[in-house]
């Protein structure tokens, strides 16, 4: 059992390493081609800085802001990439606007999942952990029944795990909620940019500008993926010894 355990993690292991690799290697051929690339996809260009003018030309930043808020409203019970929410307004404004108003939603969206969490509960996350073999991460996550402010900080880096997700669990854990903001708006800072970076570059998907931050984004998912695939496996074996070390002491009990 313990040898299939650790197989499993090292065959999940070699699947985020080689997918990962796989995408790095093929956005670095693209960078390095990206002239060649912009001269052969000329019309895919120009038809993006097409649609770009004709965002520019709509009546008010008012209105465009409105259908933005809109998208992030839906975004609290529909499963919208956030990342995607995140560069439209880096499709749209400078980027200094769109940093600001990305953040003020953000922040609006992780109020919306704390409040539901109040008065809903964990959801999934709740359901999950409630696995025995998830206990450690859950004790790990409530930090003496409070909820632990690294964790949340931390997995706001993460980009496979769920914003809203955490969110609920930690209104499920009644977390103060200044703290809880701060800390998500932080922890989401340096996605947040990047990913704005790469809604402001839209109209060139061939220049640096956009490719860079791409691949930075790659590259934190796949190892950050991989470090939770290997904690996990480390904990679950630690786990399991400990399981069998106190079965062995029960049944030397009841032999006596």
């Amino acid at each position: 059992m313990r040898h299939a355990k650790r197989h499993r993690t090292n065959f999940i292991s070699f699947i985020i390493v080689l997918s990962t690799t796989a995408v790095i290697v093929f956005l670095l051929i693209v960078l390095f081609n990206r002239q060649t690339l912009e001269t052969r996809f000329y019309t895919i260009i120009n038809w993006l800085e097409r649609i770009d003018k004709a965002v520019a030309r709509l009546d008010t930043n008012r209105e465009i802001l409105i259908c933005i808020f809109a998208l992030y409203i839906a975004k609290c019970q529909l499963p919208i990439p956030m990342g995607m929410l995140v560069a439209i307004s880096g499709m749209v404004f400078p980027i200094e606007q769109a940093l600001l108003i990305n953040m003020v939603f953000c922040a609006f969206f992780f109020t919306v999942k704390y409040v539901e969490g109040i008065y809903i509960g964990g959801g999934w996350t709740e359901i999950i952990l409630g696995i025995k073999k998830m206990h450690f991460i859950r004790d790990w996550i409530k930090f003496k029944g409070n909820g632990n402010p690294y964790v949340l900080t931390v997995t706001r880096f993460i980009p496979a795990i769920s914003l809203a997700m955490v969110s609920k669990y930690y209104g499920s854990l009644r977390y103060d909620y200044v703290y809880y903001l701060i800390l998500s708006l932080i922890g989401f800072a340096p996605r947040l940019y990047i990913y704005t970076t790469i809604g402001a570059a839209y109209t060139n998907p061939f220049s640096t500008k956009f490719i860079v931050p791409l691949i930075i984004v790659v590259a934190f998912s796949g190892v950050t993926s991989l470090m939770f695939n290997v904690f996990y496996g480390i904990k679950s074996r630690q786990m399991n010894q400990t399981l069998l070390m106190y079965s062995d002491k029960e049944k030397y009990k009841i032999v006596l």
